[in-house]
C-alpha cells in the first residue's frame, strides 16, 4: 500500500525536477508555447499518478507510471526552456527523457505479454489465504476494481485457533480472503454490494462460530476502509462489556 502511494507521488516529484530551472534562471519575456508546455507536464503527471492505482499488475503499472512521468518530465523541461533562459545542455535533458520514455513502456508491455494478470491477484497463501502483506499488495488494483464494480469488505472476528482456510468453501472463486491476525480475517467480495455480503456472512454463521462482524463497501482506499470497519468492531465490544 505504502508503495502505490509513493508511486503515485513519483511523477509530480520528476515534474518538479523537470520545473526547478524555473526558480534558478531569468525569466522570458514570452510565456507562449511554454504555459502549453507547463499545463501538458502538470496534466501527464497527473495521468501518471492515477496510473499507480490502475487494476493492473505491479510490474506492469511500475514500468508504465515511469513511461508517462518520463514524458511529463520532458515537457516540463521544454516549459523551462521555453518561460526562462535555460542553458542549451540543460534542455538537452528533454531529449533523454524522450528516449527512456518509450524504453520504459515497452517494458511494461513486455511484462504484460509474458502473462502479468489484470486486476486483483489472487496470490494464493497458505490453505488459500492471503497474508496481511499481500492485502498491501494488492490493495491498489483492489481500489481500482471498486471504481468500476461492486467490491465489498467483511471484516470477521472468529476464534483464534478458526483457521481461515475453512471460509473458502462459502465464497465464489474471484473472493479473497486475508488473515490480519490469528481469529481476524478480511473478506473481499468482488461484484457484490453489501446485500450480497449479508448473504454470505449468513451462510459463514450457520457453519462457523462468529464473534463479531463489520461490513462496509470499498469506497476509497483499503486501509482507510479497514479502519472504519476495525472501528465499528471495537464499537461493538465496548457496548457489550
Amino acid at each position: 500500500m505504502l508503495l502505490g502511494m509513493g508511486l503515485s507521488f513519483l511523477p509530480w516529484a520528476l515534474t518538479l525536477l523537470g520545473l526547478l530551472p524555473l526558480w534558478f534562471f531569468p525569466r522570458q519575456q514570452s510565456l507562449y508555447p511554454g504555459v502549453l508546455f507547463l499545463l501538458a507536464a502538470l496534466l501527464l503527471a497527473t495521468a501518471a499518478s492515477l496510473y499507480a492505482r490502475a487494476p493492473l499488475g505491479p510490474k506492469v503499472r511500475f514500468f508504465w507510471v515511469l513511461g508517462v512521468s518520463s514524458v511529463a518530465v520532458q515537457a516540463a523541461f521544454l516549459a523551462s526552456g521555453e518561460l526562462a533562459q535555460v542553458p542549451d545542455d540543460l534542455v538537452v535533458t528533454a531529449s533523454v527523457a524522450s528516449l527512456i520514455a518509450p524504453a520504459l513502456f515497452l517494458a511494461g508491455l513486455f511484462v504484460l505479454l509474458r502473462g502479468e494478470a489484470l486486476g486483483p491477484l489472487p496470490v494464493q497463501g497458505e490453505g488459500g489465504v492471503l497474508s496481511q502483506s499481500a492485502l498491501q499488495a494488492l490493495a491498489p488494483s483492489l481500489e481500482a476494481l471498486s471504481r468500476v464494480r461492486p467490491v465489498t469488505l467483511l471484516l470477521l472476528h472468529t476464534h483464534p485457533d478458526q483457521p481461515g482456510a475453512s471460509l473458502l468453501r462459502f465464497l465464489r472463486r474471484p473472493d479473497l480472503v486475508f488473515e490480519l491476525r490469528p481469529g481476524h480475517f478480511l473478506v473481499v467480495l468482488q461484484g457484490s454490494g453489501p446485500e450480497g455480503a449479508q448473504v454470505v456472512f449468513r451462510r459463514i454463521r450457520q457453519s462457523l462460530a462468529i464473534r463479531a462482524y463489520a461490513v462496509l463497501p470499498l469506497q476509497g482506499t483499503v486501509q482507510q476502509v479497514l479502519r472504519q470497519l476495525e472501528g465499528e468492531l471495537a464499537h461493538y465490544y465496548l457496548t457489550q462489556h
